[in-house]
């Protein structure tokens, strides 16, 4: 007889769960005891509390050393939370609230710290900035700047002045940041595991929030009933994201750009393109102001942001064929290319160069045993670690599954002696980590030769390499073997 223990629901899934069920809780609360109840404020700001709680959480629990964007997010939801909550004592002491008033610096804090936590996020999965994503999200965003200022923010500032027309600029704002941030995320490279998307739902669940309560408070029609819902289920996404274990792997660097201009991208920014022409017709169908100035300066923006895409387009494209997707190394085609550039060089000057063959030691088994996303990792950790000990001129290349490829202009015989155990070292000496806390020792085999000594064809180099690399496994692995 066996017995089949009950699997336990996650804390991230619980409060996914919970979201739901605390939406349907505070409006029940808010209609039978009001919506200055003590128990409606404490239902609303639970989610708040969850979610800084749940950031704060996995911040220590999962991320290491690296909590800083978290730990931003979770600053942020907290000063959200203290405006909530001054709003609310404000609101039972005076009757009313003053505008602009103490909430409004809390909240405006709060989107500072929300967008600072997002630009490190943005930074830390791809340090190099990611040109190409970077113009996609500039494109949205101009769009959904104009759209918002001719139907949001111009007509919510015409009735204020002074600080109370500066405060309710910035709201809409604020949001247009969001919004980009999050599109650039969306747009951008890197790994996007379950705890990206929470993060994702999160942030468009407060746009939709934000956006419908300002049209709502346009239109003198806000009563709370959807609004409030979209806000404490968006939030609770929030924590899960923070709870979630993925979390440790958000803001891992990617070694490559995503895949380019996909048909699902190019509507994207076709339909942005298209809004400054749209918004103009509107407007004059409408018999209502035109904004010339500010569809004017939007076409000239959207235009010359299409012309630095289509420019980066071909210099990525360029790129993407010489660079292997996976590791960010270059590709075996163009290695062939550079070797015989180097055998040429050779022929003229007598500059001697050398080759390594890199074989990651029983890759076969890590696949097996941890999955192919764990062999991934290890690959992209062995290709970082090579980086980090060769030169910048020399030439790194994937050369086929495991295998990685090294040449060496200028190295002679010893100093390949050098080089090939440094890389050796470089890669095998710590353990790899695979995340959840995972670490596993991977090693590696290498075999290198150096023209003139081996031989002086590029052909017959690669061979001796590759007898070398065969020599140092058969030998029993995690070692160097040199021709000659």
């Amino acid at each position: 007889m066996t017995k089949t223990g009950s699997r336990k629901l996650p804390l991230w899934g619980a409060i996914l769960l919970f979201a739901p069920v605390l939406t349907v809780l505070y409006y029940v609360t808010g209609h039978v005891a009001g919506s200055a109840a003590v128990a409606t404020q404490v239902l609303y700001s639970a989610s708040s509390v969850g979610a800084v709680a749940g950031l704060v959480f996995g911040a220590f629990r999962y991320r290491g050393g690296r909590r800083r964007p978290w730990l931003l997010l979770a600053a942020g939801q907290g000063a959200m939370l203290a405006g909530d909550l001054v709003y609310y004592v404000l609101g039972l002491r005076a009757g009313e609230v003053p505008y602009p008033g103490p909430p409004d610096v809390c909240y405006l804090t709060g989107y500072l710290g929300l967008v600072a936590g997002l630009i490190t996020l943005v930074r830390r999965r791809t340090p190099e900035w990611d040109l190409p994503s970077l113009i996609d999200a500039a494109v949205v965003a101009v769009a959904a700047a104009l759209l918002g200022w001719v139907y949001v923010i111009e007509p919510m500032a015409a009735g204020a002045g002074g600080a109370a027309q500066a405060v309710t600029v910035a709201y809409p704002v604020m949001d247009l940041v969001l919004l980009a941030l999050g599109v650039r995320l969306m747009l951008g490279a890197g790994t996007r595991p379950p705890a990206f998307w929470l993060l994702m739902i999160w942030l468009l669940g407060m746009l939709v929030g934000d956006t419908t309560y300002s049209v709502q408070a346009l239109l003198g029609s806000y009563d709370g009933t959807f609004v409030d819902g979209v806000w404490i289920c968006g939030v609770l996404c929030l924590a899960a994201a923070g709870t979630h274990p993925s979390m440790a792997e958000v803001d891992e660097p990617s070694p490559a750009a995503a895949p380019d201009a996909t048909k699902s991208r190019l509507v994207v920014l076709g339909a942005a393109s298209l809004v400054a022409p749209v918004v103009l017709a509107v407007q004059y169908l409408r018999g209502a102001s035109l904004h010339v100035p500010e569809v004017d300066v939007a076409c000239i923006v959207l235009f010359l942001l299409v012309v630095a895409r289509m420019a980066g387009l071909v210099r990525v494209q360029r790129a993407m064929a010489i660079t292997d997707g996976l590791t960010g190394l270059r590709t075996r085609r163009y290695l062939n290319e550079v070797l015989g550039t180097e055998a040429e060089r050779r022929h003229r000057t007598g500059t001697p160069f050398a080759f390594l063959l890199v074989d990651v030691d029983h890759f076969k088994r890590v696949n097996d045993t941890y999955g192919h996303h764990a062999g991934d990792r290890v690959l992209v950790e062995v290709a970082r670690r090579m980086r980090e000990v060769v030169r910048s001129g020399d030439v790194i290349a994937r050369y086929g599954g495991e295998e990685f490829a090294v040449l060496l202009p200028g190295v002679t015989p010893r100093r390949l002696e050098k080089v090939s155990h440094a890389i050796h070292r470089g890669v095998s000496t710590a353990p790899f980590a695979l995340g959840d806390g995972r670490l596993i020792p991977v090693t590696v085999s290498i075999g290198g030769a150096c023209m003139p000594r081996d031989t002086d064809a590029v052909e017959e180099l690669t061979r001796i390499a590759d007898q070398a690399l065969y020599a140092a496994k058969s030998a029993g692995r995690d070692q160097v073997v040199l021709a000659g």
